[in-house]
């Protein structure tokens, strides 16, 4: 019962017993903090902390480096005396001991009540693993809804549990700035906050010109090198996003003369869409801001070690592109003859300048309407993502993370029962069953697939368990697609799997909803009578009746929680 599957594994008879006078070894002080942290979590709840030792090879429990090994692979070989970790590095080496945590009771290594009576072992086995793709990825948006450190730093942990390594944070949007950025104060001074609407997101009014902000908030450049140290110790990479030219109102807020001198109208951080205010973006005639991005771009680029930044490129507005005297004549000297050109110029030099810096350019599957960026990585969004395939097409890397699947901000369940959201439905089945790799795909294509992403987008969340509800349990179904070897999919024994691994994930405090047990139904008129179709996308879930036809009720026999 592990999420993500393993490649290759069997099982034998018998246990391996975790107890007070067992033994760690490792090899050096990278392993030993690893191993520290399994060991503190374990004690917490069994009381008994095993002792750990460099150098070992005697020990109950030993990692061993084994160089041949792909990057990211581990070898877990279990009996009834000893466990032997092989990988080749710490990545691997962390995945074993995730697959350790998960095959424990659930709440042994997460830290909740002791239970001293309870036996302590994982079966007779041997796992051979290695993922899929290298690009496992969950995008959170942390601009439409500010997430707080501390609860950042919990979903980051639940995503190493899954074996996840790219948390990209959506830094920027209309709705707000959350990265300081020292030598521009005013960007998390003014665009970091916006007013307080109580509205769902498509209806809120904007910001009236002297109106008090509230809502928001930001990290510092401490609070950010502290995640990025949290999540590498997890072997997770933080992607920074720092979108450009459109979705930039909160910006523009707090540097007005950064956009178009046609724009007449007050800037505001916008607390919804924003209408028409949402059309004004950074000016591509004006140098300053080139100068402004560049000097943005250079601290990012210090403060985040990751080899990407992400700098977004969808959904810009030209109309006021259309109209402005210096982007006019930015096409005139450029012998630029559209404005779809004039975005790849003004996206070809920030990616110049990020180049520079020695980092690699990502990008939304906008890019790909006109000259894509030398060696930018584009991500697949719009639809089922086949945008990419204009990029992978003329030789690009690319990712999958196709909105009418991969877009966690849809609802997941019939929509009656669930929080207010829109887009329609990506059920857990719909996630589990994608298959990023189509039949119809060029060879090459698979090539430069980097890997899949879960995209978290905010605009209707007001609250951290909010962010979870929308992402559990479907983030098991994205680690499995981004992890298992192709072709292998069964969905029942994924059900199986995620009964197992979910209260896990419940341990840590995170919230997971219950929406692959609700009933959906639908009903059509037929002659004088209603047709009632009952449906689940559980199928262990027994749908049954009372004798005069009424109230229909639902149980599950793999998952103790009751059902919606």
């Amino acid at each position: 019962p592990v999420v993500p599957v393993p490649a290759e594994y069997s099982v034998g008879e018998g246990y391996f017993y975790f107890n007070a006078d067992m033994k760690f070894g490792v090899e050096n002080e990278s392993q030993l903090r690893m191993v520290s942290d399994f060991v503190t979590l374990l004690g917490r709840q069994t009381g008994f902390i095993p002792s750990i030792m460099i150098g070992s090879e005697t020990a109950d429990v030993r990692l061993k480096t084994v160089t041949s090994l792909p990057d990211e692979a581990y070898n877990l070989i279990v009996t009834s005396e000893k466990i032997l970790i092989e990988s080749a590095g710490d990545a691997g080496f962390f995945y074993a001991l995730q697959s350790l945590r998960q095959l424990l009771p659930a709440g042994v290594v997460e830290g909740k009540k002791q239970n001293r009576t309870m036996e302590y072992k994982i079966p007779v086995m041997t796992v051979n693993d290695r993922p899929r793709f290298g690009y496992r990825g969950l995008m959170i948006d942390v601009s439409r809804y500010f997430m707080p450190k501390h609860n950042l730093l919990k979903i980051i942990d639940a995503a190493s549990f899954l074996k996840i390594n790219k948390i990209h944070l959506h830094l920027v949007d209309d709705n707000g700035w959350r990265l300081e950025i020292k030598k521009y104060p005013r960007l998390t001074q003014v665009g970091a906050w916006r007013v307080k609407r109580d509205e769902p997101f498509p209806n809120r009014r904007n910001q009236e010109e002297g109106e008090p902000v509230s809502v928001g908030g930001y990290y510092t450049q401490d609070d950010m090198r502290e995640i990025i140290r949290f999540a590498a110790l997890r072997q997770i990479e933080i992607i920074p996003e720092i979108e450009m030219p459109a979705h930039t109102n909160s910006s523009l807020a707090a540097y007005p003369e950064l956009a178009c001198p046609v724009v007449d109208r007050f800037i505001g951080v916008l607390p919804g869409i924003g209408g028409k205010n949402s059309e004004i973006v950074y000016c591509a005639g004006n140098d300053s801001v080139f100068s402004f991005l560049e000097d943005v771009i250079d601290e990012v680029s210090e403060l985040f070690p990751s080899k990407y930044i992400h700098l977004g490129g969808d959904e810009a507005s030209k109309v006021n592109w259309a109209k402005c005297p210096k982007c006019r004549a930015r096409m005139e000297a450029e012998h630029i003859e559209h404005t779809e050109e004039l975005q790849s110029y003004f996206m070809t030099r920030m990616s110049n300048y990020v180049r520079s810096k020695g980092k690699e350019v990502m990008g939304w599957d906008e890019l790909t309407n006109s000259t894509l960026p030398e060696g930018a990585i584009i991500y697949g969004w719009q639809g089922f993502g086949k945008a990419a395939l204009k990029a992978a097409a003329q030789g690009h890397r690319f990712i999958m993370t196709p909105a009418r699947i991969l877009y966690f901000i849809r609802y997941q369940g019939p929509q009656w029962f669930e929080p207010l959201t829109y887009f329609g439905n990506n059920t857990l089945k719909d996630v589990y069953t994608y298959e990023p790799v189509q039949e119809e795909w060029k060879p090459v294509y698979e090539d430069l697939l980097m890997g899949v992403q879960a995209s978290m987008w905010t605009e209707f969340c007001n609250s951290p368990d909010d962010v979870e509800y929308q992402l559990f349990p479907r983030l098991l179904a994205l680690s499995d697609i981004a992890w298992a070897k192709k072709g292998t999919k069964d969905w029942p024994d994924f059900l199986k799997r995620i009964d197992k691994v979910l209260p896990h994930i419940e341990a840590m405090d995170i919230t997971c909803a219950r929406s692959m047990y609700n009933i959906d139904h639908k009903v059509t008129p037929k002659g004088k009578k209603l047709m009632v179709e009952l449906s689940c996308i559980r199928p262990d879930v027994e749908i049954r009746y009372t004798e005069d036809g009424t109230e229909p009720v639902a149980s599950s026999s793999l998952y103790a929680s009751p059902l919606t």
